[in-house]
């Protein structure tokens, strides 16, 4: 019996896509809130082409299995992420749910990839302004050891603004979650019931969170800095960051390593400052 190399490859591919239950080749539909791939990448080659009964073919394994959250960062109790990797990242902002009466509010969401680096705005807006499938914020090589923080606030029907919370402290009024995490237990809301539409497609039946591999949730409570207010609900903006390794190419279609590439750290305590200039979001080219 004679087994063609091409199908001995064929057939290893097969198993891999087996060994990994969930991942596709496609982009996940835009409901799910994940919107990138997550497939394994690379080659497989078989010497000799032709097998013959009783040869052991050599067979190169050359896959890349994507890396998940946890492979490309860090992210504290307070919501910052610390890249461990040479990443991209993606922002896009999933709901607004902050009103007074029937009147519904603008948030606004501040982006710093860096920790001495400047606040940039991602976001501006109300509930109706959200559109969950746009990218408001992009940056691209960011280098281990960067922290990126999160900082927003509301603004009230006479145009005064709410307090800022922010990653960059400790503040119970932000968190960041990850696939399977549990929402605080100190934000009512959760336990009530009382879970915005847009929030309940990141939640499982026993509160914990549902993500892709590379997503990371940031949900902020703006009107309150107090769990124990009935409306602390977490759920004024929320945010989804999507993490991927940087894939530089180096003319051979093989991935550079990053383990060389300085990191990159400071330290700063300072808070928004929107100078009362309010701009709609943008992404870095």
């Amino acid at each position: 019996m004679k087994i063609n190399a091409s199908q001995l490859a064929l057939l290893g591919l097969l198993a891999l896509g087996s060994s990994l239950p969930g991942q596709t080749s496609e982009s996940i539909p835009g409901g799910s809130g994940h919107k990138d791939p997550y497939i394994p990448v690379g080659a497989i080659s078989v010497t000799p082409t032709v097998v013959q009964p009783g040869v052991r073919p050599r067979m190169v394994w050359n896959i890349d299995y994507p890396m998940a959250v946890v492979d490309l960062s860090d992210v504290d109790p307070n919501g910052t992420i610390t890249a461990t990797q040479e990443i991209d990242l993606k922002i896009r902002v999933m709901g607004v749910a902050l009103q007074s009466g029937h009147t519904l509010l603008p948030a606004a969401l501040w982006v710093r990839v860096g920790a001495s680096a400047p606040w940039e705005l991602a976001f501006y807006g109300r509930e109706n302004d959200v559109n969950p499938d746009v990218v408001v914020y992009e940056k691209k090589n960011v280098q281990p050891g960067t922290q990126i923080d999160f900082s927003a606030r509301g603004q009230s029907g006479s145009g005064s603004w709410f307090d800022t919370h922010s990653t960059a402290g400790s503040d119970l009024s932000v968190i960041g979650m990850i696939d399977g995490d549990s929402v605080p237990d100190y934000a009512p809301a959760y336990e009530q019931g009382r879970i915005e539409s847009f929030m309940t497609q990141f939640l499982d039946e026993e509160n914990h969170v549902v993500l892709g591999p590379h997503d990371i949730i940031h949900t902020f409570e703006l009107g309150s800095s107090n769990p124990g207010d009935w409306w602390f609900d977490m759920q004024d903006i929320v945010c989804t960051t999507t993490l991927s390794q940087t894939r530089p190419d180096n003319g051979g279609g093989n991935l550079l390593s990053s383990s060389d590439l300085s990191t990159q750290t400071s330290s700063s305590s300072e808070t928004v400052d929107d100078n009362g200039k309010i701009i709609r979001g943008r992404k870095e080219r």
